[in-house]
This record gives structure tokens, sequence and C-alpha cells, in this order.
């Protein structure tokens, strides 16, 4: 059985936990370190595969993890990595989806020559539906990636990068990337009750197209075919697209974004 020690059950933490104790069979056996957790709130509850604990202290002793996985603040991870210590042996893995903090930084918390991953997850993993990509480093086991791997799969889509710059851009784009949907979701809404919608009809349809259109990219995953399936010629759609896209502002609007959250996440590593 692979022994899981997670580090902080916040809502990111919490949406994981319930993720792998849903999907994931007898192979794993998970330990979670939180003294702030509510764990009524969270849907949590000990069992044959869970520990819940307040402190290293209430877990057995001499518990040692496979893998330690950091779901803490930014600024809480050296210190959790020090609540972890005990638990760290010569084969641990150190998983990290602190934004920011780099496999430099945990490595030097957690001795030179161990192997660390820095895994960026989103808010899907709250409906099971996050999409994650990790960096490794050079001294993460064959057998260890796919132990994240199998993790990462079981809350949605995972995907491995061979560069840990390109976290930065990562976290922009699909860390940040829900928000963004979010905001666009919203202004459609308070644009269709300005223009004389009922304000919960405008919330329905503008909710339920953005998942209709999600489950569709899901299925199909070619954006630009959808997009060109449900557009008619010289029809509403082209021409609110028209509208969306002049002077190509729509693709200058992403890209801005898109370097606004790269630029700040360079700035907090």
């Amino acid at each position: 059985m692979t022994r899981v020690l997670m580090i902080g059950a916040g809502r990111m933490g919490g949406a994981m936990l319930k993720g792998w104790m849903q999907a994931l069979g007898q192979g794993f056996g998970f330990a979670v370190i939180d003294p702030q957790a509510d764990w009524h709130s969270l849907g949590l509850s000990p069992g044959p595969q869970l520990v819940l604990a307040r402190s290293l202290a209430e877990l057995a002793e001499g518990y040692a993890a496979d893998v330690v996985v950091l779901a803490t603040k930014p600024q809480h991870v050296e210190s959790a990595l020090e609540t972890a210590r005990p638990a760290i042996g010569p084969a641990t893995l150190v998983v990290s989806i602190a934004a920011g903090v780099q496999t430099r930084t945990l490595q030097a918390a957690c001795g030179a020559g161990k192997g660390v991953v820095r895994a960026m997850p989103n808010i899907g993993a709250l409906v099971g539906r996050s999409v994650t990509a990790a960096f490794a480093t050079p001294e993460v086991t064959a057998t260890q990636r796919e132990t994240v791997s199998a993790l990462f799969d079981a809350i949605g889509a995972f995907s491995w990068i061979e560069t840990e710059a390109d976290l930065h851009l990562i976290t922009a784009l699909s860390g940040s990337g829900p928000a963004y949907y979010f905001a666009f979701c919203e202004a459609m809404t308070t644009a269709a009750i300005a223009a004389g919608l009922d304000e919960e009809v405008a919330r329905i349809l503008a909710v339920g197209t953005l998942v209709s259109a999600g489950r569709l990219l899901e299925d199909n995953g070619d954006p630009a075919g959808l997009r060109a399936m449900v557009t008619s010629p010289k029809g509403t759609t082209a021409a609110a697209l028209a509208a969306l896209g002049q002077d190509s502002a729509l693709d200058a609007l992403a890209a801005q974004a898109l370097e606004a959250a790269r630029a700040r996440s360079v700035e907090l590593a």
C-alpha cells in the first residue's frame, strides 16, 4: 500500500482528498494533518484508508510516508515540511501544490537530492474535473512518477511538463483560468439583465450556456471547430463574434491576461 501524508486540508487539499478517496482503491492509504481543519464541513471521516490528525504525534509511532503532499499556502510550505520531517525517509517523494515555491526551495528544506514534484491543479478538483500539470526533479523515479500520475488522474486530467519555468504560464492558463470564464459568464449575465432580461433567467441561461459549452469541449476538444459549427455565415453568432474579436481584441485580451498572471507568478516565486 502506498502511504500518502497530506499536510493541509483546505479547499484544494480537501477537494483532492475527497477525489482520491472516491476514485482510488485499496492500493493507497491516506493520513492528513491539519490543526485547523473542520473535517465535518469537508465531508471527511476516518476509516481504514484515511487517518485524520491535528499533528504528526497523533499518527502511529514510526509512521513513514511514501508520498508527502504539501497542500498549504505558499508561505506555510517550509513549516509544513518541518511538521512532516519525521515521516520523510530517504525514499519519500515530496509533492507540492503551492504556487511559486520552486523545487530548489523545497529540496533545500527537505534535503539535497530529494525527489520533488511541483503540481498545479485547479479549482475543478472540487467537482472531480481538475486539470493538473506537474514537473518532477531528476531524482523522481519512474515508479514515483506513476504514483503521481495515478493521484492526479483520479481528480481530472493530468500532464507532465519538462521545464519548471513553464509552471508560471500554466498557473496563468489553468490555475487562474477558471476565474476568467467565471468573469465572462458574470459579464454576459450583467449585460443580459441591462438589456432587459429577467435576472434569474439571465443567470440560468448564462451559466447553463457555459456548462454546455464546457461539456462539448470535453467531448470534442476542438474549440475552433465547435465555434465554426455554431456560427452560420452572416448570422447572429457571426455578428457577436465579430464584435468580440474586432481588431483582434479578444486575442489581445487573452494574451494580456495570461502575461499579467504569468508575470505575477514570476514575481511571487
